[in-house]
């Protein structure tokens, strides 16, 4: 007489697709999200997480609306952890 075979599933979550994503695939989704959460803090930066807002102060160079944007972020990280204030 022969037992039946089980199937142990895997413990943890399932994949949302056929199958798991690979590594280079979880980054690239990562970078995207980043990159979503970035543009979305633009205009919003009182209310932008941290991560959004250093990106933000890194594209000081890149052209004038985004100088505009970095001097809000660093507005924004003056009111959020108190310190002096902008000057021109």
């Amino acid at each position: 007489m022969t037992d039946p075979m089980v199937m142990v599933t895997k413990r943890g979550r399932p994949p949302q697709g056929e199958r798991a994503m690979t590594d280079r695939e979880r980054k690239r989704a990562q970078r995207m999200r980043d990159r979503r959460t970035v543009i979305e803090a633009i205009g919003n930066e009182t209310d932008a997480p941290l991560k959004a807002l250093l990106d933000l102060l890194g594209r000081v160079e890149a052209s004038e609306p985004a100088r505009l944007c970095a001097r809000r972020a660093w507005l924004a990280f003056g009111q959020r952890y108190g310190f002096g204030t902008v000057t021109e």
